[in-house]
């Protein structure tokens, strides 16, 4: 009785097990879940990366986070653009195809106001006729610093060196891409002065292709990103080297009523609480950093840095005839 009442059920689930899975030929897999977890990781770096970098173009918190990965044909990712959209295209030498990098018409539009010193408003539609050649270099900037973001969050796979990006603003001006490609879609949500936006990234599979067989967790946590390199860190002292400060000499300062503001005339003389026999502050970027003496080179005005601030300065009879001080010998330049 029992092996007669069980022999039903071993053919339903015979039955069920060999069951026909529906397959559309059109919309392929090309990525398994392995793929797609491995990416994941990847651009969960990437949301890191790109935030720094946003923050530092915007000179204000931008927070970036992973959202939906799907897979789907470049033809349908098109028809579903909307009408105002930024589209940043380029090539990952040694990978062969094109990266695209869709930014939100309104997170595009206040980040180039805030680039030009806005506040970071939504500005007016882009469009192909009224783009100044000024917004459309921001937006190129824009793109190529992302992508390098992307590279550096891609280097524990595989070293990839972004080209210059081009950037439209309408998908029907892509070329060069079949419609039936199939592409990943890795969404990143964006959150910057209080709006949130959206950046996707589409990476083609045919693209890919080469790498799928590292994109498994055994390669990646068999190879963590690896330490800076020497030439790394020499490109980041030559950027820095060329960072623009600001330095300004303080004579001194002095404190007045309204009454004595008010008051004040041409010619009269100020008083400042500013030791002649005692050298100048000298500040970077509103922070004290060194001791100078005032003086004069050609017909400018110039200052003689004596020393820094963490040094103890000398008492006045320590001082010499020209101001100075045996601990920072005069330099005389010609």
């Amino acid at each position: 009785m029992s092996l007669s009442r069980t022999r039903p059920t071993t053919r339903a689930a015979r039955r069920e097990r060999g069951k026909p899975i529906p397959y559309d030929f059109r919309r392929p897999d090309k990525f398994s879940k392995d793929h797609i977890r491995s990416i994941q990781s990847i651009h969960e770096a990437f949301d890191r990366f790109a935030s720094n970098y946003l923050s530092a173009q915007v000179r204000s918190a931008v927070h970036c986070e992973l959202g939906p990965i799907e897979q789907a044909t470049l033809g349908d990712y098109l028809d579903r653009l909307p009408s105002q959209v930024v589209l940043c295209i380029a090539e990952f030498e040694p990978l062969v195809g094109r990266i695209i990098l869709e930014i939100d018409f309104a997170t595009a539009s206040r980040l180039v106001d805030r680039m030009l010193g806005g506040a970071g408003e939504e500005r007016p539609p882009f469009t192909a006729t009224t783009i100044t050649e000024i917004e459309l270099l921001l937006l190129r900037e824009l793109g190529n610093g992302l992508f390098g973001e992307l590279a550096a969050a891609w280097e524990q796979v595989i070293r990839l060196h972004p080209q210059p990006c081009e950037v439209v603003l309408s998908g029907q001006q892509i070329q060069g891409m079949m419609p039936s490609e199939i592409v990943l879609l890795v969404q990143h949500q964006v959150r910057l002065f209080e709006s949130e936006g959206t950046f996707t990234v589409v990476l083609p599979a045919s693209t890919l292709e080469p790498v799928l067989p590292r994109l498994n967790a055994r390669v990646l946590f068999a190879n963590p990103r690896r330490a800076t390199s020497p030439q790394v860190i020499a490109d980041l002292m030559a950027q820095l080297e060329e960072v623009s400060l600001q330095l300004r000499v303080e004579l001194g300062r002095a404190r007045l009523t309204v009454r004595e503001l008010l008051a004040l005339e041409p010619g009269d003389v100020l008083v400042l609480d500013q030791d002649v026999s005692f050298p100048l502050a000298v500040y970077v970027e509103n922070e004290p950093c060194f001791y100078a003496f005032p003086g004069q080179r050609g017909r400018s005005l110039a200052i003689r840095i004596a020393g820094t601030l963490t040094e103890e300065w000398p008492r006045d009879e320590e001082l010499d005839q020209e101001g100075g001080t045996a601990l920072w010998p005069t330099v005389t330049t010609p």
